[in-house]
């Protein structure tokens, strides 16, 4: 593949691109009423990317150029993250003040033009520069959301914490790029990938090194425990509208991020790595639910909600692609769909939150939101949809994502060298979920069962913020009715993960890819997984 193909595969992005520096310079105007056109070009840049994508179609992945890579993952997560993305400007539509109109809006393209990049990086420095890409908007944001001391100090906490990360991860990259000696991760010509980096025996410990930091950066980009320490804070002190995206962009590059690097070493990693991720996961459900418990503040509480699904994402990241017979065939599928779900009825969630005052401040706590069932009962109708997802409840789409994601773990094959771990993991995942339920009723419970609120209840954001809480909630029973179109489209994102390395990325069914790569009978190594069978 040619550079100049490349870039006509990469159109999503240079849209994104132009159209954040246009909406920036839309901030510069001095006539109010242009300042104020800044939403509506956020959201008419990302409808057009949406349909470049789709009408590009999902690429094969046959060639590199450039640092990138275009293949079906950058395709499905770039579906992902515009169509999300139209729903965060939605949502934050008039969030911010008319001055500051313009400067808000392109933060958030650019924090998704990163997200793009990551999706298709093939250069350790471009993934770095893409993962950094996605967060240095996000601490503007927070600052601009607010005109008050809370946001000037959570965005202060998020950027040093964040820089703290950001030197984490450059150092762990620096020691792939020793091991490997490049900064290339997949080579591609003639159609087959090989990877420039060393795996299995030949795993030497700069390698290993390396890939602990990495590790250690992204999982505060995901708020995985011990590395979440910033989120409850920050998702605090942000208004509502930025809390939704914080909670979603960084997560999806991250994970992204952790697919690249793991697919780099053939997901043949020490069993050293492997229980330090089985650990973080554990703790990262365990920890994010059991503190959501104790809060009162809704803000925080879907705060330490977002650390918890995080801990469900890293069960499918261990269990890795095609690694069992469940519903969705590997873990790695089963992540790309949550991870989908997760930023709809996520954002939801803080749609409703967005939605109204009381008096002079915006609704936070289980108080706030006493009896607003009666006032706006459409409104929180979308809000009991969104919360029943996150819950893992039938009939919505988030049920379904967990289904997958535990029946990735309990499906493995029983000659699977770390099947043991994996069901126990489940086991924890679905004692969660069970946990999380008493808090994410406790909403509920507020916005229906209270007294009616006070007069001074009054909605904000127009209408746009209303179109994007039903957004949110309404595809949340669309997906568990038809889950068909979402699922094809993560199983042919993992199906590159799957062939990455040992066999041509020429269009491969995904029954194919799951034939080749079955695990097979246990090997007595204490590998995540056997080391796959050379290309068929």
């Amino acid at each position: 593949m040619n550079a100049e193909f490349q870039l006509r595969q990469l159109s999503p992005e240079f849209i994104l691109l132009i159209g954040a520096c246009a909406t920036l310079g839309l901030g510069a105007a001095k006539a109010s009423l242009i300042r104020c056109w800044a939403s509506g070009l956020a959201c008419g840049v990302l409808l057009l990317a949406l349909v470049v994508t789709v009408w590009q179609g999902e690429p094969a992945g046959t060639g590199a150029a450039l640092g990138l890579w275009v293949t079906p993952l950058t395709f499905y997560t770039r579906c992902i993250a515009l169509s999300v993305g139209l729903l965060i400007v939605l949502v934050n539509w008039r969030q911010p003040a008319a001055q500051e109109r313009g400067e808000y809006m392109s933060m958030i393209l650019f924090s998704l033009l990163g997200v793009l990049l990551t999706a298709s990086a093939n250069d350790l420095l471009v993934l770095f520069f893409a993962i950094e890409l996605v967060s240095i908007p996000t601490y503007v944001l927070i600052a601009l959301s607010r005109d008050d001391r809370r946001a000037s100090e959570s965005a202060v906490k998020y950027f040093f914490l964040g820089a703290m990360a950001a030197a984490i991860l450059a150092y762990g990259l620096s020691f792939l790029y020793g091991a490997a000696g490049t900064t290339v991760i997949h080579q591609v010509a003639n159609g087959v990938v090989s990877s420039t980096f060393p795996a299995g025996p030949a795993l030497g410990s700069s390698a290993l090194i390396g890939l602990l930091l990495v590790i250690f950066g992204l999982g505060f980009k995901v708020a995985a425990i011990p590395f979440h320490v910033y989120a409850p804070d920050v998702y605090e002190g942000a208004a509502s509208p930025v809390t939704g995206a914080l909670a979603f962009l960084p997560k999806l590059a991250g994970f992204v991020a952790l697919l690249k690097i793991f697919t780099a070493f053939n997901w043949v990693m020490p069993a050293e790595i492997n229980w330090l991720i089985w650990a973080i996961a554990a703790l990262t459900m365990t920890g994010g639910n059991v503190l959501a418990l104790l809060q009162t503040n809704v803000k925080r509480m879907l705060a330490y909600s977002s650390i918890a699904h995080s801990g469900y994402m890293m069960v499918a990241l261990l269990v890795g692609p095609v690694a069992g017979k469940g519903p969705m065939h590997d873990g790695v599928a089963a992540l790309l769909f949550y991870v989908a779900v997760y930023g709809a009825m996520n954002l939801g969630a803080f749609a409703l939150l967005a939605s109204f005052r009381k008096g002079d401040k915006d609704l936070e706590t289980l108080d706030d939101l006493t009896g607003i069932a009666r006032r706006a009962p459409l409104a929180t109708l979308g809000l009991a949809v969104c919360v029943f997802s996150l819950m893992g409840f039938p009939p919505t789409a988030g049920f379904l994502g967990k289904l997958y994601i535990f029946a990735s773990a309990f499906c493995v094959s029983e000659g699977h060298a770390f099947r043991g771990p994996l069901i126990a993991l489940a086991i924890i995942g679905v004692v969660n979920s069970a946990i999380a339920a008493a808090y994410y009723l406790r909403i509920l419970a507020s916005a229906y069962m209270g007294e009616a609120v006070g007069e001074d209840l009054a909605p904000v954001g127009g209408a746009p913020v209303r179109w994007g809480l039903a957004l949110c909630s309404i595809p949340m029973f669309v997906l568990f009715a038809w889950p068909a179109g979402l699922i094809e489209q993560a199983r042919d994102a993992s199906a590159v993960v799957n062939h990455a390395i040992t066999v041509p990325t020429s269009r491969v069914t995904y029954a194919e890819s799951a034939e080749a790569f079955d695990p097979g009978p246990a090997t007595g190594d204490s590998t995540l997984f056997k080391a796959y069978p050379e290309s068929r």
